[in-house]
């Protein structure tokens, strides 16, 4: 439905919510700025008739929108902040989601039975810029039931769903506001390319955090063809998200991390651990290049490479042991190998290979990890 919604007419959205028997549709604001739908559908759900009001926000599409999602990038202007919820955000994303807000209370009213259904769920989502506006849009509506002043008195916490997709930043802060918002899913490509490891970063206007709710983090840097779309900027398209989505299952070009939060989101909460994300593998690493020189900077080294100590890799020679052992690199079942012998023993050991990122690598051997920076 997000991909759907992103075309300045409104029928792509119209025609999506036909073919799932979403009735009712109303597009607001197509052909001008801060897009989006609204409509509902009837689901037999654990025995009772249940009424799902579908919202879907457009993403960036117009060059208003563009200028607005930059300008928040390259400056701070108390002027383009507002307050909401007790936090502060951005300008572009509070005027979207109040055209949101009064989209709803607008449709509330044409389609009354909104409020006095006994069984009802919502969802919300959004692209980019969409999805910073859905992602306040739920905040609101998780706030409101829980002050309980939410327009159906008969919905709790479990019938608000929100999922956005590559979505910009919200708040103002580097972090997000992860309590009492667990409903709230931010899913979120590592190498999106307007991120903080995209090749469009410098434009500064998403980021993995500073959103409403959890981000699901994920890498995918390839698509199905093995195209590299994080060079030409298709990182960020709902496409790619699509493309993850579907491959999430048994294909390891798709790693998902753990959720990112402010705070602990566990197992029970529908996430993993808390793992660090520089403990995560890269996915790029088939074009990865060892060559070169490395100085060890973690607590602790293999051999030669204790903290400080420079390593060389010539292409033949590495100095684990000595200036004179030889090595060589591969991938084995998916994961990197480091084969090493040394030139004094004749001994060969076997490493694993991490790869942070093309400038810093972790070897492993038993408990040993040697960090490794490049020079």
């Amino acid at each position: 439905m997000s991909k759907m919604a992103e075309d300045e007419t409104g029928e792509g959205i119209k025609r999506i919510y036909s073919d799932y028997d979403i009735y009712a549709c109303e597009i607001f604001n197509y052909g001008g700025n801060a897009a989006f739908a609204i409509g509902q559908d009837t689901l037999y759900i654990d025995g009772k008739d249940t009424t799902i009001l579908v919202i879907t926000a457009r993403g960036t599409k117009t060059w208003q929108e563009a200028v607005g999602d930059l300008f928040k990038g390259w400056t701070f202007d108390e002027d383009k902040v507002h307050k909401f919820l007790g936090r502060s955000v951005w300008d572009n994303v509070y005027d979207f989601e109040e055209e949101i807000w009064k989209g709803i209370e607008e449709y509330i009213g044409k389609y009354p039975i909104i409020q006095t259904t006994e069984n009802i769920k919502i969802l919300v989502t959004g692209h980019s810029l969409g999805g910073a506006a859905a992602n306040m849009v739920g905040a609101r509506l998780t706030n409101a039931l829980k002050e309980g002043h939410l327009w159906n008195s008969d919905a709790t916490i479990d019938d608000i769903y929100v999922y956005t997709f590559g979505a910009i930043k919200v708040l103002t802060t580097d972090t997000s506001a992860s309590s009492g918002y667990e409903n709230i899913h931010n899913i979120y490509n590592y190498y999106d390319s307007y991120g903080p490891n995209g090749n469009q970063k410098s434009t500064n206007v998403s980021s993995i955090q500073a959103k409403f709710g959890h981000t699901e983090l994920y890498y995918l840097k390839y698509d199905e063809d093995g195209e590299n779309v994080w060079d030409s900027c298709n990182c960020h398209l709902m496409t790619n998200y699509i493309d993850a989505l579907e491959r999430q299952e048994g294909d390891d070009s798709f790693i998902k991390l753990a959720c990112v939060s402010d705070e602990d989101y566990l197992y029970d909460d529908g996430g993993d651990n808390n793992d660090e994300l520089e403990n995560q593998d890269f996915l790029d690493t088939e074009e990865f290049i060892i060559e070169g020189s490395w100085k060890s900077i973690g607590n602790e080294g293999f051999g030669q490479a204790q903290p400080g100590a420079i390593v060389a890799f010539d292409g033949t020679h590495c100095n684990f042991f000595s200036p004179y052992d030889t090595y060589a690199i591969y991938k084995e079942n998916g994961k990197w190998k480091l084969d090493c012998t040394s030139f004094l023993f004749s001994e060969t050991l076997s490493f694993e290979v991490k790869i942070i990122n093309e400038n810093e690598i972790k070897i492993y051997y038993g408990s040993t990890c040697t960090t490794l920076e490049r020079e």
